[in-house]
């Protein structure tokens, strides 16, 4: 991933590949840049000079102590970097004191010969509360959690509804203790949380290549905060909305799409879970029942449902609920899934996935949507759950998640959107109206899997259903699918 990053560093220009993205910089301290610093004549850091433009500059905190930061050349990847050994470091003034959203990236370390000092030594500390503020929101820093040495490090921190300072740097802001014994290479702090993937990884190549360092795992995973912002018209019906262009040169899986036309659902293409085989019967207390799965106007129509179950489910814990789950009978592998839907207007979810769990030692989950559409405090009304789950590989049977959340400006199940997934070999990209909303990198989807469309009763997740909301429908206007031209 390193390579990967230090490769679109490169192919920057010159006059970006010297500086970090500027949109929202509040606050750009450079150990490497002595033009920055105020230096006594033993080289000690008095002042340390914002380069964002903002002047939030950070003062040393204590003039008078016996041992000050000092500026020490050629000391990583051939750069200098701010060395503190404990008993003094800098303090700055507030940036911004309406709360927002902010992402600070650190880049520190420690040698051996600086290992010591409290367990809990501060990198970054933001302290709007100043009395009684320890682990008080909204206060937040970056710590490092061992006295022990480590090897240079990329810290990140992206939050939401936080002011910002007023602030330190290798300290807390009121107290003392938890001072750093380490080398402080480069600090940025933005007041906006980088909306596109594309500049948070400039934002990660830019210090790797700088600093030499790792890019941290969630480098690899990112989730959009805010509204979609403009969304692409829907001209060309043909190809996936995000890619109205063409660019992926799709060509339509006709074995997997289907516009639901028709007056009953192609029994070559999906199949109803009806209780036999290997069928799921639902998460309990609702049994998928085959009834509640149709072709209406155009649209495949899941509804959750109150009613009395045969005795035979109710003896294996189902009870007075049921809803539905269609799955394609043939398996897609590689390419754009995308589907027009409403979700149910209910606590019984509505759910877009991939997975199949046809073999003990390969069972593989990608969820492109799992929305509870409206639950008693209206807290998952709006909150678009994107996952991808490992449930066996051959190598282990350990369950592996990674999903995150975006939270929509609108209540998911109050019209019908446009939800997308590109499923690529190193990516997956989803997207909601034809804009991205999350990317993360591919390190476990490699086997193909079955389409699912479903409606269960996670009562531990959104909560028990309302039964006043009861019948519920999750309508879909169409499945499509495409793959890549070879």
């Amino acid at each position: 991933m390193l390579m990967l990053m230090l490769a679109l560093l490169a192919s920057t220009s010159q006059a970006a590949a010297l500086r970090p993205t500027s949109e929202g910089l509040v606050l750009w301290l450079d150990g490497s840049d002595a033009s920055s610093m105020t230096l006594d004549s033993q080289q000690r850091v008095l002042r340390w000079r914002d380069k964002s433009g903002k002047a939030h500059d950070a003062v040393v905190d204590n003039p008078n102590a016996a041992s000050l930061p000092l500026r020490v050349n050629n000391a990583m990847n051939g750069n200098a970097v701010v060395r503190l050994s404990g008993t003094s470091a800098f303090l700055g003034k507030a940036i911004r004191t309406a709360k927002g959203p902010a992402t600070v990236f650190v880049v520190s370390r420690r040698l051996s010969e600086q290992a010591g000092g409290d367990t809990w030594q501060r990198l970054f500390s933001s302290r709007p509360q100043l009395a009684n503020n320890d682990n008080v929101a909204p206060n937040f820093n970056i710590s490092v959690e061992k006295a022990t040495a480590y090897t240079p490090v990329l810290n990140v921190l992206e939050l939401n509804d936080v002011p910002i300072g007023p602030y330190a740097i290798a300290r807390n802001v009121v107290g003392t203790t938890e001072v750093l014994r380490g080398d402080i290479a480069e600090v940025l702090v933005y007041d906006r949380i980088l909306v596109t993937q594309q500049e948070r990884q400039e934002v990660f190549a830019y210090l790797a290549s700088k600093w030499q360092v790792a890019i941290p795992p969630q480098a690899n995973i990112w989730t959009r905060s805010g509204p979609l912002g403009p969304v692409p018209q829907h001209l060309n019906p043909h190809l996936p909305l995000s890619d109205q262009a063409n660019a992926g040169r799709w060509v339509l899986d006709t074995r997997l799409s289907d516009e639901f036309d028709g007056s009953k659902l192609d029994e070559t293409r999906w199949h109803v879970n009806d209780g036999s085989g290997t069928d799921s019967l639902g998460r309990k207390p609702a049994l998928f029942m085959p009834e509640n799965a149709s072709l209406n106007n155009g649209h495949l129509d899941i509804v959750f449902r109150k009613q009395v179950l045969p005795e035979k489910y109710v003896r294996l814990g189902f009870k007075d609920y049921s809803s539905a789950m269609v799955r394609t009978e043939p398996r897609g592998f590689y390419g754009y899934y995308e589907s027009r839907a409403r979700p149910m207007n209910s606590a019984g979810s509505s759910a877009f996935w991939l997975a199949w769990t046809g073999l003990p030692d390969n069972a593989t989950e990608i969820d492109i949507f799992e929305i509870g559409g409206k639950t008693a405090n209206g807290k998952f009304d709006r909150l678009y759950n994107m996952n991808g789950h490992v449930w066996a590989t051959p190598q282990s049977k350990e369950h592996l998640a990674n999903g995150s959340t975006w939270t929509a400006p609108w209540r998911l199940a109050s019209d019908f959107h446009v939800y997308g997934f590109d499923w690529q070999p190193d990516t997956l990209r989803w997207y909601v109206d034809g804009v991205l909303v999350r990317e993360s990198k591919n390190t476990h989807w490699h086997f193909p899997m079955q389409v699912v469309f479903d409606s269960e009763a996670f009562w531990n997740w959104f909560g028990v259903v309302n039964d006043a909301d009861l019948p519920s429908t999750f309508s879909v206007d169409y499945l499509r699918v495409w793959h890549r031209a070879p």
